[in-house]
């Protein structure tokens, strides 16, 4: 028989995966638990009960979800913003409405595809279905939310898309076929250009009426008639400019035959190495234009020998989808109809994307591999990273260089691919989810290999992110915890602090489920707000709430009056739930909320009420070799156990209530006092191939466990 002190000094490794039960060969199993939950393993080795949560505003529609994004100007200028089914609400870090409300373009099924950056007052909203835009604040109680104004945005040589039925005599391959539209589309110097439509491709060789012209079919089409269509390259003529320079400066543009269309306006001229804005029509042969980059001289231009180009953000083609701002740039990326590709800003200019080959001009490049990788979000570490569906690239511009038109690099650096949740950054790590919406892995360069790495972050404990992450939220301070709301509203936490090699995660529950996360900044740390789902009073709502230091309950109000009170109000959004009440530091009787108030039988000054949680912690079987090998199977028994606290008040062990209150003269109507230091119980009998601890906290009230010291016997 073997008689052991054995000591559990942290719990760092958080909650093991149950797959992990039988390594009980590696480090973290003796650092870790069974179960963490409502509880926060801490850096410096604790476990910590975690913050209530108070509450702070219903949603404008309960029974629609709704996402928190932060907008952060500085930390004492920091607000909350509440983004809903086509409108937006601005909130205080201290949990007060602002009395902004934005109307937005963005659905309810649209909140969870929107990507966001901010750079100083002006965030930048995207999302694939509407343009980029900007949300700005004047004051605390001005905002404005609209399309981003810019000087220019991307374009090529994209041709006219016609939303028109099209009938072909011969859709095979063959010359003479005869092809007629409903649109009104067809201009003489459309002859030479090249109609496409499902997979088919044909050559207008004449043009009869301007719905009809003679074609020569290059590759056959898949019917004979088709629902849409599309002109691509330029009309085929002449381009004449009036005039040359300067750059802001007017001119015409004539073509040698009919070419220009009315919706041409807002389009882009290539011509003789300048850039002309079309900014009125005049005649199918006659445009003006505003100059954007100088030209060479005023002769005409042959056909094919000048583009007309428009923007490839349009309603068509969708836009970008994602975004971030590096090196002094806006960089976007990420639409329908350009998946691959990426588009910079002019450096130091967000709204101009006028492209060229200086190296401040703007720059749109496409992110290569061997398969079609959507790009799914924008970030920056050591450089630009692009992460896709298929894979992590980074972008640089070579050796310690700014990225310009003329030095990009485009290395693909690993393959686990990205879902739509927004990375978050971590010291010099970007911590995303990988596409199956369950593996976290954190992303950093690595000296030796001169390559990113992306190790799994749960590998060992895989099944605390089962049912798949939704969204994600950051807080540094007071301590270094990443959020992750799962798909059936829990809470995942991850403690890390990579340079103390501390990686504990936990799961955080409540009544009710979580649907969203987001930190703001306070002037003492990070402040987690949430949206949660509750059931009150038979219905399904939905709740902004803010996690608290100092609050024991979820869903809370916290209250105070100097002349006491024994009737607390402004319990309207728990209705009909039973509530926990602390009063002056005192757990009393839970009630039931009743007309939104709850009565004491005795006068409080100051009170917590709010929804109940409890919080558990269960050891694992220890490990102990010795010379005649492991004690796994042995019987054991814990004769007797010591739990190091730091200012806790009440918990249980193994169904043991263990005592913390000391009795003496009037000491009960006193809050207990804080206990730092070592309690001590014996007696927890036998149990074959375990000996585990099931330590619970289900008073409304402080819990801290430092370490867990049994001694334990073991027999063959």
């Amino acid at each position: 028989m073997a008689r052991l002190t054995l000591v559990q000094t942290n719990f760092t490794a958080g909650e093991l995966s149950p797959r992990m039960l039988g390594r009980v060969d590696i480090a973290r199993y003796q650092n870790g638990a069974e179960i963490i939950e409502n509880a926060w393993p801490l850096i410096h080795g604790g476990a910590k009960r975690r913050d209530g949560t108070l509450s702070v505003a219903g949603t404008k529609y309960y029974d629609k979800r709704a996402r928190l994004i932060p907008y952060v100007f500085n930390k004492t200028q920091a607000y909350m913003c509440e983004f809903g089914d086509f409108y937006v609400r601005v909130y205080f870090p201290n949990g007060g409405y602002t009395g902004v409300e934005l109307a937005s373009p963005y659905s309810e099924a649209m909140l969870s595809q929107i990507d966001y950056v901010q750079g100083a007052d002006t965030m930048f909203i995207f999302n694939q279905q509407v343009p980029i835009y900007r949300l700005r604040r004047v004051s605390d109680t001005s905002w404005s939310l609209a399309p981003a104004p810019f000087v220019t945005t991307p374009f090529d040589e994209k041709g006219i898309f016609f939303n028109s039925g099209m009938t072909i005599s011969d859709p095979s391959v063959g010359t003479g076929r005869s092809l007629a539209t409903t649109a009104n589309g067809f201009l003489a110097t459309d002859v030479g250009r090249e109609i496409w439509s499902g997979g088919g491709v044909a050559t207008i060789t004449a043009v009869g009426t301007p719905n009809s012209v003679t074609v020569n079919v290059i590759n056959a089409f898949p019917a004979a008639t088709l629902a849409n269509w599309g002109l691509q390259g330029s009309p085929q003529t002449t381009n004449t400019p009036s005039a040359k320079d300067p750059v802001g400066a007017s001119t015409s543009l004539t073509l040698g035959g009919a070419g220009w269309r009315s919706d041409d306006v807002g389009k882009f001229v290539k011509i003789n190495g300048g850039l002309v804005q079309i900014t009125s029509y005049s005649s199918p042969t006659v445009v003006s234009g505003v100059i954007r980059a100088a030209m060479t001289a005023t002769v005409a231009s042959p056909a094919n020998a000048w583009s007309l180009e428009s923007s490839v953000w349009n309603l068509l083609d969708g836009f970008p989808g994602t975004g971030t701002l590096h090196e002094q740039r806006l960089v976007a990326a990420g639409s329908p109809s350009y998946p691959q590709t990426i588009w910079e800003s002019r450096t130091g200019e967000y709204l101009n994307f006028e492209l060229g080959t200086k190296d401040d001009d703007a720059m749109s490049f496409t992110v290569s591999s061997d398969q079609i990788n959507p790009i799914s979000h924008l970030a920056q570490i050591k450089a630009l990273i692009a992460l896709t569906y298929g894979g992590e690239f980074s972008l640089t511009g070579g050796v310690e260089k700014p990225i310009t038109p003329t030095n990009v690099q485009v290395k693909n650096q690993s393959v686990y691919g990205c879902n739509n949740v927004k990375p978050i950054r971590i010291g010099n790590e970007l911590y995303f989810m990988q596409r199956s919406n369950r593996k976290l892995r954190a992303m950093a360069y690595k000296y030796d290999s001169d390559a990113y790495g992306a190790p799994d972050m749960s590998v060992l404990s895989e099944h605390v992110t089962e049912s798949g992450i939704i969204d994600m939220a950051y807080q540094q301070e007071p301590e270094s915890i990443l959020y992750l709301v799962r798909a059936d509203g829990v809470i995942a936490t991850l403690t890390v602090d990579r340079d103390q090699d501390v990686v504990g995660w936990a799961r955080q529950v409540t009544d009710g489920t979580f649907e969203s996360v987001a930190s703001v900044p306070t002037p003492d740390g990070e402040q987690v707000w949430v949206i949660a789902q509750r059931l009150i009073n038979g219905n399904l709502v939905r709740y902004l709430e803010r996690f608290t230091a100092g609050a024991q309950v979820d869903c809370g109000v916290s209250a105070q009056n100097p002349a006491g009170q024994s009737v607390w109000t402004g319990l309207n959004h728990l209705e009909g739930k039973t509530v926990d009440i602390v009063a002056d530091g005192v757990v009393m009787q839970r009630q039931v909320v009743t007309g939104g108030q709850v009565t004491l039988p005795r006068l409080a000054y100051a009170v917590q009420i709010g929804l109940p949680f409890k919080t558990t912690i269960k050891t694992l079987t220890p490990e102990v070799s010795g010379s005649t090998g492991s004690v796994q199977g042995n019987s054991m028994r814990i004769g007797e156990i010591t739990l190091r606290f730091l200012e806790t008040i009440g918990c249980k062990i193994n169904g043991q209530t263990v005592a913390f209150r000391n009795l003496g003269v009037q000491i009960l109507d006193k809050p207990p006092v804080l206990f730092t230091g070592d309690h001590r119980i014996e007696n927890l009998g036998w149990e074959r191939g375990q000996a585990q601890l099931l330590i619970e906290q289900d008073q409304p009230l402080p819990f801290h466990l430092l370490c867990v010291i049994k001694k334990a016997t073991f027999n063959d």
